[in-house]
């Protein structure tokens, strides 16, 4: 039976509150603070009485109850035990404070208070700000990544019933790209390297924001001076493997195997983006520029300890000394993620397969292998055409009875045959018939019957006007021309209202009237 009580010492303290005992689904007997009021107090001790019954009989979903309670906790609370998850399954430090700091910044600017308030509706409102204070579409991916792995972690762990942002999607990056990096050829890598050689101090401008102060908040110019050993061999170990910054931090004299067949370097779990131990092989010319730093390093210390985040300004410092600009006329700029871009275009340039560039680039998908890392040049591209065969072109008496015709798309019945025609049918070089005649006539068209003397003038030039065999002739093609329209216009009779005659019948009347070929024949018939 759920009961209610004061203490001696309190029962006359109108402003304590009850204390509410009850029996567990458990047996166990609890108590807990009610409120000031007798009645209220006891009537909160037989609900959780009656909870506890129910629990005990499986009327209650007890999941679906802690479920519940995790809703009402606040986002503080389950934002710390996920940063503790984060740093148990091996992330770094530095990973997990990123994290925690992206889930913590959208939970304010959304105006989230517990995990039951998220939703994708209130995250665009995040989106929203971090594109008004000037963060690009690849620093809002980064963003919504870490709060979508916490909804997940949340959803896995049964603190929701499902994940509120499962249908949020990255952002398209290629429509504000705001960093547009370049690959440096050979020549430009190796002033960079005997640039870094030749200082291992280097001075970088940086900004600060004043902290206290009237000028609190303000941001001033300062410069910082960092000293960085084997700086060079730094550089061509990026350039030789394609690792990260954050990866080359975390490498030891324990990570190289320069003795092996091929010699390796390899960059564990927890260090590694894609969350695998990478094996990488090296260059036996590389393995040997690496051995002299590796017998400089204690044993199973850091090969480059304290690398400090400002390897961008670092890299730009260098770049200035080695005389090369850190930005180009296109906007394309040289950093330290650079050198990654240069291995992969370097074996881009050599021919080596997608497959392979993609196995040593640590890509999950050649398409991120081969359109955002491999900048392959603009002489690259010329030469692979050069490669290619010549075209078969058109040659130049085509070219010149295309020309002739003064149509385009029409010359088909001309290219037919290309000697040189006479009004009775090709001819030969000295003007001879050669007797030979096409497969297919085309029967003469009526629009033109006025244009036919004249024509017939010209076709006979060369001829005596007064020759009884060009008379007869003329007379006998004249007939056959007129028993050819006849033919035509019965053909024509014949045909649907508005159809008009094809080429081909028109041919066929052509052949019934005369044996031989007619002279004014059209070459624009259309073809049904």
């Amino acid at each position: 039976m759920p009961t209610v009580y004061k203490t001696a010492a309190d029962r006359t303290k109108k402003s304590v509150r009850w204390m509410v005992a009850w029996t567990d689904e458990f047996g166990n007997r609890r108590t807990r603070r009610g409120y000031t009021d007798k009645a209220l107090s006891e009537r909160l001790a037989r609900q959780l009485e009656d909870a506890a019954r129910a629990r005990r009989d499986g009327t209650i979903d007890a999941a679906a109850e802690r479920m519940a309670d995790h809703s009402r906790r606040p986002l503080a609370d389950h934002v710390a035990e996920y940063r503790v998850y984060l740093a148990a399954k091996g992330s770094t430090e530095e990973h997990v404070d990123l994290t925690e700091a992206r889930i913590e910044q959208a939970g304010e600017n959304a105006g989230w208070k517990t995990i039951a308030d998220i939703d994708a509706a209130t995250l665009s409102l995040h989106v929203e700000r971090l594109r008004a204070g000037g963060r690009g579409p690849a620093t809002m991916n980064h963003h919504l990544r870490a709060v979508k792995g916490f909804t997940r972690w949340l959803m896995t762990n049964h603190r929701l019933a499902r994940d509120p942002l499962v249908g949020v999607k990255m952002l398209n990056v290629s429509t504000d790209r705001r960093r547009e990096r370049r690959a440096l050829d050979d020549d430009e890598l190796a002033r960079l390297l005997a640039a870094a050689g030749a200082n291992e101090s280097v001075t970088i401008t940086k900004r600060y924001k004043r902290k206290v102060g009237p000028k609190k908040g303000e941001i001033r110019l300062g410069t910082r001076t960092f000293t960085i050993p084997r700086r060079d061999t730094l550089y061509l170990l990026a350039a030789s493997t394609g690792f990260r910054v954050g990866e080359i931090k975390s490498l030891t004299t324990r990570s190289f195997d320069l003795d092996a067949d091929p010699p390796t370097v390899t960059v564990e779990a927890s260090y590694s983006k894609r969350r695998r131990r990478d094996v990488q092989p090296l260059r036996p010319d590389i393995a040997e520029a690496l051995r002299t730093t590796l017998n400089a390093t204690p044993r199973g210390e850091h090969v480059w300890p304290g690398l400090p985040h400002e390897m961008a300004q670092v890299i730009a410092a260098d770049l200035t000394a080695a005389g090369i600009a850190a930005k180009d006329d296109a906007g394309r700029v040289i950093d330290f993620h650079a050198l990654r871009h240069t291995f992969i275009t370097r074996l881009a340039r050599l021919g080596v397969t997608p497959k392979v560039a993609q196995t040593l680039a640590r890509h999950s998908t050649i398409t991120l292998t081969m359109d955002r890392y491999a900048h392959v040049a603009l002489a690259d591209s010329s030469k692979a055409l050069a490669a290619l065969p010549a075209l078969p072109l058109a040659s130049a008496a085509n070219e010149a009875a295309v020309a002739s015709t003064g149509t385009h798309g029409r010359e088909v019945a001309r290219r037919t045959g290309l000697a040189t025609r006479s009004p009775h049918g090709p001819t030969s070089a000295n003007g001879a018939g050669t007797g030979t005649e096409p497969a297919l006539r085309i029967a003469p068209d009526r629009d033109h019957e006025s244009q036919r003397p004249q024509q017939r003038a010209a076709g006979n030039l060369g001829h005596s006007e007064s020759s009884p065999a060009n008379n007869a002739s003329d007379a006998k093609r004249t007939a056959a021309a007129s028993e050819g329209r006849r033919n035509s216009r019965k053909r024509r009779d014949l045909c649907a209202p508005g159809q008009p005659v094809s080429s081909a019948a028109n041919a066929e009347v052509s052949s019934e009237a005369d044996g031989t070929r007619t002279r004014n024949h059209r070459i624009d018939s259309p073809v049904l």
